[in-house]
């Protein structure tokens, strides 16, 4: 465990550095994917495939990251992962058409599997719970500030150059990052600094007892966890399919240029990272301390928000069409306020058990299982029936997201008040 406050503040940033790449060359397609549809160089369906494809593997991958993060180097982990990123963003707009930029983004997506739990093995063990809760929200706003950096490159990059650029531009970020990344980290972390029998007293208990540890089957059964998956699932399809489609939408219903639309969804992160520094503060009181009780509040309000939304997209005037954009931004916001609490918080509580890593893979599996779903399920819904029926879809999901997390609460209010 690394004792000085400058070698804890400088792990926090080289985990922000890493996830800050990561967003940055995991978010190239679905922020330049407005303009790929404009110029006719994918179709909706196609374009619904790529970004689904991303969030299986990186679905799917999250399991096996999760385990290897608690058996491994997280740091050899992360570094392969942003490597093969930079390797994808390279490839794709090389592809000859969209069927086989999917491949290739299915690989990104298993490679982006390999930063989160990683991170969240190398925090727990590394910081006090309330120190990697804080930590976790700098690592977070990191990837959402990329997020600002792409929306706003973008944009000027495909009206100086092309949208391939945007991707050639994330591979050379990726490699400096990785490798800058990796040297600092052995600096800072040594070999043994990070394997779980010599991290920190917590880890060498852990190690000596290992025979006496529940089984991760029976950690989530009797904590109240698996009803968390489902939540998380609702949350991952909102999330990433607002932020995946709101460009396409704002460009389809309101008759924006690509351009416009894609800056337009800057908003998106803005919003988010105004949101995480809120429900973290208010995380330290009784409500959202309940991370699962604070999910229920947001699934709720997010539904409140979605039902003016059916009515304001079928008018095409200037207040109406800043509103709907607005409060699409706000329910996205809240979303990543739940991913927040879920997906940071949540996994953090079992680091005394050995599994933080695994837990924050099974939690991050079941976001992206509700984003490869909403990528191709907003693609069809929205082309079928059009924009307000998709709205009328993320009400139902945010009604289902809510109901799970109120079945989880009294199990998961009892497993936090033993656990003090």
């Amino acid at each position: 465990m690394v004792k000085t406050k400058y070698s804890k503040t400088g792990l926090i940033f080289l985990c922000t550095l890493a996830y800050f790449a990561s967003y940055f060359s995991r978010k190239t397609f679905s922020v330049v994917m407005v303009n790929m549809l404009d110029t006719d160089v994918l179709t909706k369906e196609i374009a619904g495939l790529v970004g689904t494809a991303l969030f299986v593997f990186y679905g799917a991958g999250q399991l096996l990251s999760g385990y290897l993060g608690d058996r491994l180097q997280p740091k050899y982990l992360m570094f392969s992962g942003l490597m093969i990123s930079a390797v994808c963003n390279l490839l794709l707009p090389l592809m000859p058409n969209g069927y086989f930029m999917i491949p290739v983004w299915a690989v990104n997506g298993f490679a982006q599997a390999l930063l989160w739990p990683p991170i969240v093995r190398i925090l727990s063990d590394n910081l006090s719970h309330e120190k990697y809760v804080t930590a976790n929200l700098v690592v977070t706003c990191g990837a959402h500030v990329s997020t600002v950096v792409l929306y706003l490159y973008a944009p000027l990059c495909i009206s100086i150059m092309s949208w391939e650029a945007v991707f050639y531009t994330s591979t050379v970020f990726c490699v400096i990052a990785g490798v800058v990344f990796l040297i600092a980290m052995n600096a800072i972390l040594p070999e043994k600094a990070s394997n779980i029998d010599t991290s920190s007293a917590k880890t060498e208990e852990i190690a000596k007892n290992d025979t006496e540890k529940m089984s991760i089957w029976k950690i989530l059964v009797s904590n109240g966890v698996l009803p968390i998956f489902v939540c998380i699932i609702a949350m991952g399809f909102m999330r990433d399919g607002i932020e995946g489609w709101l460009s396409t939408l704002y460009s389809e219903v309101f008759e924006q240029s690509s351009e416009s639309s894609i800056l337009a969804s800057v908003v998106l992160p803005i919003f988010s990272i105004i949101s995480l520094f809120a429900v973290r503060a208010i995380h330290k009181g009784k409500v959202f301390n309940n991370e699962v009780r604070g999910s229920v509040i947001l699934f709720g309000m997010s539904v409140a928000l979605c039902i003016p939304m059916c009515f304001l997209i079928n008018v095409n005037n200037s207040s109406c069409r800043i509103l709907c954009l607005l409060l699409a931004c706000i329910v996205c916001a809240f979303m990543h306020s739940c991913n927040f609490l879920l997906i940071s918080c949540v996994p953090g509580r079992f680091a005394k058990t050995g599994r933080a890593s695994t837990v924050g893979g099974l939690c991050n599996a079941c976001t992206y299982i509700g984003a490869s779903i909403s990528m191709y399920g907003i693609a069809i819904v929205s082309e079928s029936f059009g924009w307000s029926a998709t709205v009328l879809s993320w009400i139902g999901v945010c009604i289902i997201g809510a109901v799970f997390a109120a079945l989880a609460l009294k199990k998961y209010t009892s497993y936090l008040k033993n656990d003090k």
